[in-house]
């Protein structure tokens, strides 16, 4: 897939009970819908010979991240998802970034698709426990070691899916979060980091140990229902 500059959006034409009208994203051929976040829809596809997940960003998350950022979505977050992917020992737990497009309205990201269950699902219902949250806190300090700071942690963001060995691991897939040291949120944490009494790890840490709180979680469910979630299994 070839990058293309284009400021000219839409919002994705859809067919029916959403299926869309486009079949085919560059070399992607698109499949059913999988799931639906803030951000972006996201559909089964063929790329290469191979499954894999793409992402269809929406109109106002591109304006968004182009007014509080400057630049691409989509270049944004397949950047910082290899980043992700490539850093000592992490690539175990991302999905692995395949190609990303953007040009004549569209923007889309192609990444592996994974074959597991939401965190939040299995944990809310009992079907996992520390030895999987143990793993997240690994992630982090994985993540700070390769100086990448503010993970978008949050149980919606991680897949929980069977390793080589048979071990349940989460996965990350969303990497489309800007870090507060980027853009803070508000005047408080922007003093705070222009006069370092914030570091880059402040956030991680904070949502850390609130991990288990899924006030947000359920929110995205009452607004997108159970597809809110990006769910890929």
């Amino acid at each position: 897939m070839g990058l293309f500059h284009s400021r000219r959006r839409q919002v994705y034409p859809t067919r029916g009970e959403g299926g869309l009208e486009l079949e085919w994203i560059g070399n992607a051929r698109v499949g059913e819908k999988l799931g639906e976040g803030v951000s972006c829809v996201v559909h089964a596809a063929r790329f290469e010979d191979a499954d894999v997940a793409l992402k269809l960003y929406k109109a106002g998350s591109i304006e968004r991240h182009a007014r509080l950022l400057g630049g691409e979505l989509v270049e944004f977050e397949y950047r910082r998802n290899r980043a992700f992917f490539e850093a000592p020992g992490l690539g175990r737990y991302v999905a692995r970034p395949l190609a990303y497009l953007s040009t004549a309205g569209v923007a889309a990201m192609v990444q592996e698709r994974l074959d597991g269950r939401l965190y939040y699902d299995l944990y809310r219902d009992g079907e996992i426990g520390d030895e999987v949250f143990e793993h997240i806190r690994e992630i982090v300090r994985l993540a700070h070691a390769a100086e990448l700071f503010d993970v978008d942690l949050h149980a919606g963001n991680f897949l929980v899916v069977r390793d080589d060995s048979g071990e349940r691991i989460p996965k990350m897939f969303d990497f489309n979060f800007i870090p507060f040291y980027l853009h803070p949120p508000n005047p408080a944490v922007w003093l705070g980091v222009q006069l370092g009494i914030l570091d880059r790890a402040w956030r991680d840490r904070r949502k850390l140990k609130a991990f288990h709180d899924f006030t947000r979680m359920d929110r995205k469910r009452e607004l997108f229902g159970k597809e809110g979630s990006d769910d890929r299994s």
